[in-house]
């Protein structure tokens, strides 16, 4: 289905307003060619959303198409007694699938759950949560590309994952995830490295015996942090966590001994959101937007915020981190102008 003039408020996780000249409505292949009998496809800006959790519509009216990604479908490719490959397509609820496989103690993405995205999305950005990352289990994707009609499968080391990226990030050419193919494990693999988990293993005495268990625990500790995005509109974490040198690193060390970091194969992480949090951003609001009470890496919505508002706060943390610990931020949201 084609609509025109169309308001997304309702498809993008910040309830953000914004008319689109043209949206595509993709439910299965055959609606495929609605993309290619739409001349304004062609001579326009065009991107692709899935549930829009991770988008920032900057202006009121963006003079372009949106393709909505709402193909359906999981199922089994084979398996032995040890591990399981699913296919799942890109329209489905990332969470759905985590259920899927965490309902039949499959076990690799447990730990990623609660996390909003469409499946294809998530392979995008490289979903990452407490110690998993999407890259983990991920085997191969199968992309359609409207401009050239071709499709092409990706295998994990083509699609070049690193922290929150793939090479779908930045496309030079539009290319539609259609579906992807995980490989899980049937052996208990419970990944308890991340701290905020052990501490409430230790602390409630927990034995994790299967996923399900641990994509509980993990929605647990989320929605104890995070805030809801159908209550208070936001799209997660606005920014990455940086990565310095150790150099760098060492210096802030001595002026900050608490800074908390991670090891990082191109250095030292840092969590971005102990640094906006030091800088004063934490639970400050800024007209209709403002950084999260409880969880300084949040960007909320207060209520009719425009795009706009959401960069230029943006712009003015990046500049502060920047100031004060000479950090440059990076967004994790995708920002459409």
């Amino acid at each position: 289905m084609i609509h025109s003039n169309y308001n997304i408020k309702h498809l993008n996780s910040f309830g953000l307003s914004c008319t689109v000249n043209k949206l595509i409505e993709i439910n299965n292949e055959d609606d495929l060619y609605l993309i290619n009998s739409n001349p304004d496809f062609f001579s326009t800006k065009n991107i692709i959303l899935g549930l829009g959790s991770n988008s920032v519509f900057v202006n009121d009216y963006f003079n372009g198409t949106v393709l909505l990604i709402k193909n359906k479908g999981i199922k089994i490719i084979e398996e032995d007694k040890n591990s399981i490959v699913i296919e799942a397509y890109s329209g489905e609820d990332w969470n759905d699938l985590v259920n899927f496989a965490c309902g039949n103690s499959w076990w690799g993405i447990e730990n990623l759950a609660a996390v909003p995205s469409s499946v294809g999305a998530a392979i995008v950005q490289n979903i990452g949560a407490y110690g998993q990352e999407i890259k983990d289990s991920f085997l191969c994707c199968t992309t359609y590309n409207p401009l050239t009609n071709q499709w092409k499968e990706y295998n994990n080391e083509e699609c070049k994952f690193d922290y929150r990226y793939s090479i779908f990030k930045y496309q030079t050419q539009l290319e539609i995830i259609w579906k992807i193919r995980l490989k899980l494990s049937k052996n208990p693999k419970p990944n308890t490295s991340y701290s905020a988990i052990k501490e409430k293993i230790e602390r409630e005495a927990i034995k994790i015996t299967n996923p399900k268990q641990m994509s509980q625990l993990v929605t647990q500790i989320r929605n104890s942090k995070l805030p809801n995005p159908k209550e208070l509109p936001n799209a997660g974490s606005f920014f990455k966590n940086p990565i310095i040198n150790q150099e760098h690193f060492n210096s802030l060390k001595e002026t900050y001994p608490q800074i908390p970091s991670y090891p990082s194969l191109k250095g030292v992480k840092i969590a971005a959101g102990w640094l906006i949090e030091q800088a004063g951003w934490k639970g400050k609001r800024v007209g209709n937007v403002g950084m999260h009470e409880k969880q300084a890496l949040v960007m909320v919505n207060y209520g009719n915020a425009k795009g706009e508002e959401i960069v230029n706060l943006a712009n003015e943390i990046e500049k502060s981190i920047k100031n004060i610990f000479n950090i440059n931020l990076e967004k994790e949201v995708h920002i459409i102008l």
